[in-house]
């Protein structure tokens, strides 16, 4: 296609679509100064790699994106690999209303009306979050499968919670993982380019590339394949350390790359309030470049009671 002939017809009607949309034409994450960085996600040609080590929040906060996006109506999948989906149920619960994960998994007495809130939920509900684990793809998770999911479900986002339990349908006998793996994040920005959604998943990084002083993974560490951050349109870094959620946009294709972000976490309630001053492992320069002055307060749903405080770990 020629970019100055009929090429610049197709962007300009596109621009205009943007532009001129009632609804936002980009998919938030719910993190409003992670969108004012990245402006959000594209319905199409956008696949978000969330990297992080072991026990550091990968899950919570892929959760909160979609939890975000269905809150506004969209309909988002969740493919759980490893927790079922009355886990994933809680954590959405603790997410949209801020009740203790804890009391919710645990069975213990929660100080609001859970069975109230249970009824509202499903009374008034506009989008759909549907959780699907490996057995609903009889234990193959595929492309192939991921796409008949997104169409039957008429989904608007696709979450993946873990790209490693997908498997290769190009695999031929002698390839090793990386290259597994590479087909596997080049099918998904071709699946996310076909269905014009946005697909986020999570990537587990290795020790190495990590700073063990609380910084967060680099590129590097993506754990056995880089073909995975090379096919991602946007990569975020994530780190929880001392009940603080650090960001870090490592990879973008559209946007500034090395902005840094420090959110205080309330893990248990599910609570994420933006910390303009970050803490003593960003230097001044990191934090001039978070450009505060552009962030309006951050919006949080106040508790109707006290609730359970927060753990110092992610669960």
């Amino acid at each position: 296609i020629s970019i100055v002939h009929e090429g610049a017809e197709m962007r300009l009607e596109e621009y205009r679509k943007k532009k001129d949309a009632t609804e936002p034409w980009m998919r938030p994450t719910g993190f409003k100064e992670l969108d004012d960085e990245i402006g959000g996600l594209s319905p199409g040609e956008e696949f978000l790699v969330i990297v992080a080590r072991t026990n550091n929040g990968k899950s919570w906060v892929l959760a909160k994106i979609l939890e975000h996006n269905w809150r506004l109506g969209f309909r988002v999948g969740y493919i759980s690999p490893e927790m079922s989906a009355n886990q994933i149920g809680y954590r959405f619960d603790t997410l949209n209303e801020h009740f203790s994960n804890f009391a919710l998994y645990a069975g213990r007495d929660t100080e609001d009306d859970y069975e109230k809130y249970i009824e509202n939920l499903k009374n008034n509900s506009k989008g759909d979050f549907i959780v699907a684990t490996p057995l609903d793809f009889n234990k193959k998770i595929t492309i192939s499968k991921l796409r008949k999911f997104c169409l039957k479900n008429k989904l608007d986002v696709l979450g993946i919670d873990g790209i490693t339990y997908i498997t290769d349908e190009r695999y031929k006998k002698g390839d090793n993982k990386t290259t597994s793996l590479t087909n596997i994040s080049e099918d998904l920005m071709s699946l996310s380019c076909e269905l014009k959604i946005p697909i986020i998943a999570v990537v587990q990084a290795n020790r190495s590339g990590v700073d063990e002083d609380g910084g967060v993974p680099s590129l590097e560490s993506i754990r056995d394949s880089d073909g995975i951050s090379h096919n991602a349109s946007k990569v975020l870094s994530i780190r929880q350390h001392n009940n603080k959620l650090k960001m870090e946009i490592t990879k973008a294709r559209n946007c500034k790359v090395g902005t840094k972000l420090v959110y205080d976490w309330q893990i248990d309630v599910g609570r994420f309030e933006f910390n303009p001053s970050g803490d003593d492992d960003y230097s001044s320069d990191d934090l001039e470049s978070r450009r505060p002055s552009r962030h309006e307060p951050v919006e949080n749903k106040q508790p109707l009671v006290n609730r359970r405080g927060s753990s110092q770990n992610p669960f």
